[in-house]
């Protein structure tokens, strides 16, 4: 999605965590009835046939680092938060502030919702984090492991706008979508991965939020109107004062016309009665 809004690519985002590609990933795209999965096979496609290589004024050097870092982000710093996720699911729903039915896509009351995606997450998670490795160490070597990815990465940023730069990269996108997950979790909710970026690792917070603004111009209705398709464009909304005048003046002609049509009925009966009085006095008179 930050991918398709950088370069402006027209799509439409549905899926309400309901439907998952063939192979069983998420994220994964439809193109021209074609589906498409996994984040870096995704962008490569889009690139190659959009023509919108974010990398490419990279040379060869900078592209081998790039592949570098995001194998290092997707493989290892994305299991550290993922460890997070499933031992705290209750952090997960509070810390993003997250709507379940929405989310979920259900009218299941929250209560039974919450109860099932806490466990259901939890179990689920646990067994993918232990099948990567890294769910056998212990929590504060894990913590460790993350906060290491985290200074790997602000030592590379150091003081550049983006970390090839002035313009961002796949680099700077797979990097955002990993540490918006630490940085934007609800500041009330204590979580060390956080506190550690913002005390030590102030440039990717930076960063989180250049990348936020130059792509996701649209990020407060987002999050508050939980619309991810904000940026298309919306029919027009209908002036309310205008409408009610003209409502107004239906309802006036249909009165008007429900009147007329009383008095005609009127006027049928009138008629009709009196004839009868005639016909009735004719009668009268022959006899």
């Amino acid at each position: 999605m930050g991918l398709c809004q950088e370069r402006e690519c027209r799509h439409n985002v549905d899926h309400k965590m309901k439907f998952r590609s063939k192979k069983g990933l998420l994220p994964f795209i439809e193109l021209n009835g074609e589906e498409i999965s996994d984040s870096s096979v995704i962008i490569k496609e889009l690139g190659q046939r959009f023509g919108k290589d974010l990398d490419e004024h990279l040379d060869n050097n900078q592209r081998s680092i790039s592949h570098a870092m995001i194998s290092m982000i997707e493989n290892h710093l994305h299991w550290v938060v993922m460890y997070w996720r499933t031992k705290h699911p209750d952090h997960i729903v509070k810390g993003y502030k997250m709507n379940l039915q929405h989310f979920l896509g259900s009218r299941v009351p929250s209560v039974f919702l919450n109860f099932f995606f806490k466990y259901s997450y939890g179990r689920k998670g646990s067994k993918k984090v232990k099948a990567h490795g890294i769910g056998v160490h212990k929590p504060e070597e894990i913590d460790e492991f993350g906060q290491n990815d985290l200074k790997v990465l602000s030592e590379m940023l150091g003081d550049k706008q983006f970390f090839f730069g002035d313009d961002p990269t796949n680099l700077d996108i797979v990097a955002f979508a990993n540490l918006a997950q630490i940085y934007f979790v609800d500041k009330e909710l204590k979580y060390s991965l956080q506190e550690f970026m913002v005390e030590k690792c102030q440039n990717l917070c930076g960063h989180v939020n250049r990348v936020k603004e130059k792509c996701f111009s649209d990020w407060d209705e987002i999050c508050t109107n939980l619309e991810l398709n904000s940026h298309l464009p919306k029919p027009p909304v209908e002036d309310k004062e205008s409408k009610g005048k003209d409502e107004e003046k239906k309802a006036e002609k249909e009165g008007d016309t429900e009147n007329e049509e009383k008095d005609k009925e009127t006027e049928n009966e009138n008629e009709k009665d009196n004839m009868d009085k005639e016909n009735k006095e004719k009668e009268k008179e022959n006899k």
